[in-house]
């Protein structure tokens, strides 16, 4: 079973060309650094929204389980953890009504039917 992970982010005023400076040196690190049963996919920036304030960009990523959840979120030690410490630290704007937003995506055909 595959998860999606989209992780919405607002870049800090002024530095979107550092940030996509930044991860163009660091793309491939990320994808070889992602934990075990998880595949790193990019960031990504909306073209069109519907949403208020959705964010800049989401990070996307899958998970194969709900424990790989708990895997990444037990990661901050890890080469990965450090890279997006790095990343948020360096130009993530983290002030209040910035905040980011987490929708995991799961394939109908994999989910549950409720209702019925």
């Amino acid at each position: 079973m595959d998860i999606l992970v989209f992780e919405g982010q607002t870049v800090r005023d002024g530095m979107m060309g550092k940030a996509q400076a930044w991860l163009a040196e660091h793309e491939k690190e990320l994808r070889s650094a992602a934990p075990d049963g998880s595949k790193y996919l990019g960031f990504y920036a909306p073209i069109f929204i519907s949403e208020k304030n959705p964010g800049d960009l989401y990070l996307v990523y899958t998970v194969d389980s709900y424990g790989a959840l708990d895997v990444h979120a037990a990661s901050s030690d890890s080469r990965w953890g450090e890279l997006l410490n790095q990343w948020h630290t360096s130009f993530i704007d983290g002030s209040p009504g910035t905040l980011g937003r987490k929708i995991l995506y799961k394939s109908l055909t994999a989910g549950t039917v409720w209702g019925e």
